[in-house]
């Protein structure tokens, strides 16, 4: 049975957003083609949402992008100024429209930012094959899972940009363009240099003592320059940059155990929420992950 999404509108809240596309594991239907593809339609709807992106990976079959979801929408005058600019001045609308109350509501909703994505991008690559093919490119609906400020931030953020690695595509993650670190170091710009500035700098800046984006990208680069197997350590935090944890894919919400259990008491019975058993990595500053239920295989 399909559980209802966890998304906390009351508050800004960090999302690890991912999804696979349909087939066996050995598909890899992402050519470079696709994955520049799959970029540019993403920073187009990112000037249509205030859901601002932070990271993002395309590989061969599937993607991670961090998002960073306002609790206030925008005005209706910024509203109609993104869906004009998003629909390249063809298409308006005016603020005292329902229209306009609509899509103020739309724009700092991580699922429709989601399923944007996922549309827009399905269309164009229908349509581009020699042979047009029909129907949905994805196995299921996108995964996302809530982070908790700070260490899970910085911790899911080194996990997204780290995959190349993990695959065996490239040693360094910076070799790899088809990723926000890889274009962060073959530019000198991060492609959302301004949503790192006004969300990231200051979430560093409080945990981490970092005081510029050269420091972040420094620390980044530290990070994903550990060696196979061996344990890159932050002040208060330690984590296994090689392996890939199944609590970033399966997790729905990450953090502190009381940032977890506050967020899914939302979601549960208080008795239940209780007694839940989680994940946990072993730091000085541990995460904690409440899991999602993984269907039973069937056979």
């Amino acid at each position: 049975m399909r559980q209802p999404r966890i998304k906390m509108n009351d508050q800004d809240t960090w999302h690890h957003c991912y999804n696979r596309t349909a087939g066996t594991s050995s598909d890899r239907p992402f050519k470079d083609a696709e994955k520049e593809q799959f970029i540019r339609i993403l920073k187009r709807v990112g000037t249509l949402y205030t859901v601002r992106i932070i990271s993002y990976q395309v590989m061969s079959n599937h993607f991670h992008i961090l998002l960073h979801a306002p609790a206030q929408p925008p005005s209706l005058e910024e509203t109609c100024r993104r869906f004009r600019q998003f629909h390249y001045g063809k298409r308006s609308i005016s603020p005292d429209s329902p229209a306009c109350l609509q899509w103020q509501a739309r724009c700092r909703d991580v699922s429709w930012f989601m399923r944007h994505l996922q549309h827009l991008y399905t269309a164009w690559y229908n349509r581009s094959r020699n042979i047009r093919r029909r129907g949905s490119l994805w196995a299921d609906r996108y995964k996302n899972t809530i982070l908790q400020d700070g260490h899970a931030v910085w911790a899911c953020w080194s996990y997204i940009e780290n995959n190349p690695v993990r695959a065996g595509m490239v040693e360094d993650p910076a070799d790899y363009r088809f990723c926000s670190h890889g274009a962060w170091s073959q530019s000198g710009r991060h492609p959302f240099e301004s949503n790192i500035r006004k969300i990231v700098l200051p979430l560093m800046q409080e945990h981490f003592g970092v005081v510029s984006l050269g420091d972040i990208r420094l620390r980044m680069a530290e990070m994903l320059a550990a060696k196979a197997g061996k344990d890159w350590i932050e002040p208060g935090f330690t984590m296994t940059i090689q392996r890939s944890v199944r609590h970033w894919t399966d997790g729905l919400v990450i953090g502190s155990e009381l940032f977890v259990r506050e967020v899914m008491s939302r979601y549960r019975p208080a008795h239940e929420v209780a007694r839940h058993r989680m994940a946990s990595s072993r730091d000085p500053a541990p995460l904690f992950a409440w899991r999602r239920v993984r269907p039973a295989e069937s056979g």
